[in-house]
């Protein structure tokens, strides 16, 4: 059997995209191009493919992109500004020629079209190539379906979150495009059975088809162990988004209890706020005073921080109890405790109770206030520190580097092998795998 090439469609990919979706993407696609089973190419929002044919053979190679960066750049200019002000006239006249496209911008088409190109290129020259497109945006998704159109073959969908339906013209496009992809999608792909159950029953999508691969987060050579002196105040950080949604009044007056009892002058608090506004700063002034807060720092300064952090707090908003969030994934990739505000049986509840941590209830009284008195004793105590060493082993081991790579070339074969079954150009209907379906 020849080696699979896959090719990885994704508009968020960090460092060029600073968010916790092109973290994740990042994390997984790292993971994935380091595996002997597959040659693992992307398009993204600064890479492209490039296509060297020797011999009749192409070799393939993944590099930034001058003419994606410039465009992705050129959009995203101040529109007082001398190149934002070329950006919007030049849009504007795309728009007036393109009226079928009027929900894209010029950049989004030219973007499509590069990345369409690349896959038919390189399906017309490989074998066994499958495309995975990783929303959202679905905007990610669109050049596979465009190139599909023109010559079939096999991709993948993995979807991290639910659709933002409103009421506009945009939703319904992206909706749209999820649809699409129904009766020609080889399988999708979720990071919580939770979310692959909701968009099941709201799309019909073949259930069989659908498998859940966590967050990837790559392997830490250094754990948390534990063994911190006792004169020490025990550090509690959170990064990331400030949601309104999560951070409730109910959390807030907890938080402002915990802060006038002794306990409290144990602890210290440290927030990394990658968008935030003037509202989240008052919040966390107003119910933790002594909080230290950071802006916007670089990925390995956030990682300094937490490597020496005693607890990560994860916050859950109401809307999101469906979701795996990344920021639980990589605190539990450093094996660190947890403390998740949350909401019973959420994912991120039954994630931090499997794994050892603690969890508290937004819609429960006092619950956050009881659960903080009782981490800042038990992470002082060596019993529990030990015996929490052992009780994050079966969940450290579900998110390794090493299943999540056994979990995406799976999928990745059965999508390939049904495809050719599909197209009669194997016999036998593959086998369709099973067991992913956790958390």
């Amino acid at each position: 059997m020849s080696k699979n090439t896959i090719i990885v469609c994704a508009y968020s990919v960090y460092p060029y995209i600073k968010s916790s979706e092109g973290i994740v993407n990042k994390n997984w696609f790292d993971i994935l191009d380091n595996q002997k089973e597959t040659a693992t190419y992307l398009l993204s929002t600064n890479t492209n493919i490039d296509v060297f044919t020797e011999n009749k053979s192409a070799t393939l190679k993944t590099i930034e992109s001058a003419k994606l960066k410039f465009i992705y750049d050129f959009s995203f200019a101040k529109k007082k500004s001398f190149y934002g002000f070329l950006y919007s006239i030049g849009n504007v006249i795309f728009k007036f020629f393109h009226k079928k496209n009027n929900l894209l911008t010029w950049y989004q088409k030219r973007l499509i079209d590069i990345q369409k190109k690349n896959i038919l290129e390189i399906i017309n020259q490989k074998e066994n190539v499958i495309v995975w497109a990783r929303v959202l945006p679905m905007l990610s998704v669109i050049p596979v379906l465009e190139a599909y159109a023109k010559k079939k073959f096999p991709y993948i969908v993995n979807i991290n979150d639910p659709l933002d339906l409103n009421a506009d013209q945009y939703s319904r496009h992206e909706e749209q495009v999820l649809l699409k992809t129904i009766d020609s999608a080889q399988c999708w792909t979720f990071p919580s059975q939770r979310l692959a159950n909701i968009m099941i029953d709201k799309y019909s999508l073949d259930s069989a088809r659908c498998f859940v691969i966590p967050h990837a987060m790559r392997q830490q050579e250094q754990l948390y162990h534990g063994n911190k002196p006792t004169d020490r105040k025990l550090k509690f950080v959170y990064t990331g988004t400030f949601y309104k949604s999560a951070f409730t009044e109910s959390f807030g007056k907890d938080l402002n209890k915990f802060c006038n009892t002794t306990q409290a002058s144990q602890v210290e608090f440290t927030f990394i706020l990658s968008q935030y506004d003037d509202y989240s700063l008052l919040w966390i002034k107003n119910n933790i005073p002594s909080a230290t807060i950071h802006f916007k720092l670089s990925r390995e300064e956030v990682l300094t921080i937490t490597a020496q952090a005693d607890c990560m707090l994860i916050v859950d908003s109401v809307f999101h109890q469906d979701l795996l969030k990344g920021k639980l994934i990589e605190a539990i990739s450093l094996g660190l405790p947890i403390f998740a505000i949350t909401y019973p049986n959420s994912v991120m509840d039954k994630v931090t109770i499997e794994y050892g941590g603690f969890s508290a209830y937004q819609n429960i009284e006092d619950s956050v206030f009881t659960v903080f008195l009782e981490i800042t004793t038990k992470l002082r105590s060596k019993n529990w520190c030990d015996q929490f060493s052992i009780n994050r082993q079966s969940v450290m081991h579900k998110i390794s580097e090493k299943n999540i790579a056994k979990a995406t070339i799976e999928i990745a074969q059965f999508a390939n092998d049904r495809f050719l079954w599909k197209e009669k150009i194997k016999v036998l209907q593959p086998k369709i795998p099973t067991g992913y379906n956790w958390p």
